[in-house]
């Protein structure tokens, strides 16, 4: 038995709830799920029933894979979970939503989003630079997205702020790059 036969079988995937942007990013989201799914992993999220994270959850159900949402109660109380996700989490806070579904997963990919999608990945990634996380950190840069904070990324590592002197994340222009990175540790 290989060693990554024993890791979890979900993908953390981090992204924007808001449905108002431009239809590149619900397409890349969609395709991640997609991709996802046809990998045979599962989609784990924030389970939400808007935006991007909408679409990754509907991509990988679409695909005939499954979609955990990992929410907290208070968003559930809301109705904010999305209708078609395989198993919804309940989780007390915030914190414990990012740690149940980091726990589930073999890989975390951050897509474009918000301040939320910023916190996550600055949260993955401090648990991956400690060895809290074991799985690949992917961040996907759709059409650029995130140059401006991969810039702040590679000024924090040269002026000697990142430890070990490199940045715990892969960087992948497409979902597609994306999988190739996760795969790479299967």
């Amino acid at each position: 038995m290989n060693q990554n036969d024993t890791l979890p079988t979900g993908v953390a995937v981090y992204c924007a709830s808001s449905s108002d942007i431009a239809p590149v990013y619900m397409d890349t989201a969609r395709r991640m799920g997609a991709l996802i799914a046809s990998a045979g992993l599962t989609l784990v999220c924030g389970g939400g029933a808007g935006g991007m994270m909408a679409a990754a959850i509907e991509g990988a159900v679409d695909a005939g894979g499954k979609a955990v949402g990992v929410l907290p109660h208070f968003m559930i109380e809301k109705g904010w979970n999305h209708p078609r996700l395989t198993e919804c989490i309940d989780t007390e806070s915030m914190h414990v939503r990012k740690q149940t579904m980091a726990s589930m997963s073999r890989a975390a990919v951050a897509l474009p989003g918000g301040i939320g999608t910023l916190d996550e990945l600055a949260e993955i990634m401090t648990w991956h630079q400690l060895g809290l996380f074991a799985g690949q950190v992917v961040i996907v840069n759709t059409g650029g997205y995130y140059d401006d904070l991969l810039r702040l990324f590679e000024s924090m590592r040269a002026k000697g702020f990142m430890r070990g002197g490199y940045i715990p994340a892969t960087v992948a222009a497409t979902p597609e790059e994306a999988m190739q990175i996760i795969n790479k540790e299967r």
